[in-house]
């Protein structure tokens, strides 16, 4: 199937060819600011440090603890904020919807306080929730990047079960208009550099994910490449123009909305109801000003450029959840990157569109972007990595 997509650059012609992908809803689918006068404490007896700023950038921290299960080096911080969720014409509602933010942190983090780390911004899949990557039946984040080429903090945000990591330009049938780049971008990632021992540029960031994750990491990577310097996408969705893709993104706001977990679950008023192009545009905005957020078009922008040598991308070619599609769809952005010179990483195969597969690929992609030298085979018996 091929379908037409946008040109990146303003004023680029429109060019129809086999597109890109999704996200972790297809498998669920298919089968303020205000200031402190002190640090944040840290929770009693925890190995977790003190928050210097915990209210800065827009988020005002409501708890900062060790996540339950987990240990003592995760940490979760649930805010408010303005973005989550502005009111479009309806009762005020802006900042009172709480979003949980999970934070691994190195071991010995709090032995060399001195010490910058990189930042691993890892994003969940859709109908996913904030505790994806940190369960160990799922992501299993703390085996995967325990001695991996990775050490530093690897920061997991909540992202909405179908927030599709945009700001909303409509809202839903109750007037909730998330602005997930916004709260994502623009207020945590400066709100961890405030509270963290990180390296503050490029070159200390990176940014990963897994489905609508991968679509996610994908957009903040083309959309702000002078923030980031490495990207992975596990299966991930890299075009939004396909009438496959489109729907499935209109089923996703129709089905959970702009939920939160459980947050708006089953709830009406967090639903997007009416046709698949008024859904489209409630995400994403009037197709005019799509090329500028999808992957395959920021590809043909040279947007991805400045990863080249630390960009990857996974999908497999299984039945099932809409990896035979994915994994197509995957492949003419990996053609469109050769095209353009840019050095990555892409592995295929038989893999579906599942956690068994994911997690390895996490593990993959660190030692690709992190290690002293690129793997010379696919994980799961995927590859060899293509040219």
């Amino acid at each position: 199937m091929r379908g037409s997509r946008g040109s990146a650059g303003p004023s680029s012609p429109r060019r129809t060819r086999r597109g890109a992908a999704l996200l972790a809803c297809a498998a669920a689918l298919a089968l303020a600011f205000v200031a402190a006068p002190a640090p944040a404490p840290a929770a009693a007896g925890t190995a977790l440090p003190s928050l210097p700023a915990p209210n800065a950038s827009g988020l005002t921290l409501r708890s900062w603890s060790v996540a339950t299960g987990q240990s003592e080096r995760m940490g979760e911080a649930s805010f408010t904020t303005p973005a989550l969720f502005a009111a479009h014409g309806g009762p005020p509602t802006a900042g009172r919807v709480p979003v949980r933010v999970r934070i691994l942190l190195p071991e010995g983090y709090r032995r060399d306080p001195a010490h910058p780390y990189p930042v691993l911004y890892l994003l969940h899949g859709g109908t996913g929730d904030v505790e994806q990557w940190s369960k160990t039946d799922q992501g299993n984040i703390a085996a995967a990047v325990r001695g991996s080429a990775f050490q530093g903090i690897v920061v997991m945000p909540e992202a909405g079960q179908a927030g599709w990591y945009s700001d909303w330009p409509g809202h839903t049938d109750g007037f909730f208009a998330p602005q997930w780049e916004t709260f994502h971008v623009k207020q945590l990632l400066p709100w961890i550099d405030a509270n963290f021992n990180t390296v503050r540029s490029a070159s200390g960031r990176a940014v990963a994910g897994a489905s609508m994750g991968g679509y996610g990491a994908l957009r903040y990577a083309g959309r702000y490449p002078e923030l980031f310097s490495a990207v992975g996408a596990f299966s991930g969705g890299t075009d939004i123009y396909p009438s496959a893709a489109q729907d499935l993104i209109a089923r996703s706001t129709w089905t959970v909305g702009a939920s939160i977990q459980w947050t708006g679950l089953l709830d009406g008023k967090y639903r997007v109801t009416g046709d698949t192009p008024y859904r489209m545009a409630t995400v994403f905005g009037a197709p005019d000003t799509w090329p500028g957020q999808n992957p395959a078009n920021l590809a043909l922008d040279g947007r991805y450029g400045a990863y080249s040598g630390r960009m990857a991308l996974y999908a497999g070619g299984a039945d099932g959840a809409g990896e035979v599609e994915i994994g197509a769809w995957n492949a003419a952005l990996h053609q469109d990157l050769a095209d353009r010179s840019v050095t990555h990483r892409y592995c295929r195969g038989a893999g579906e569109h599942a956690w068994p597969f994911w997690g390895p690929e996490l593990q993959d992609f660190l030692s690709y972007a992190y290690g002293p030298a690129a793997p010379t085979t696919c994980p799961n018996g995927w590859g060899p990595p293509a040219p």
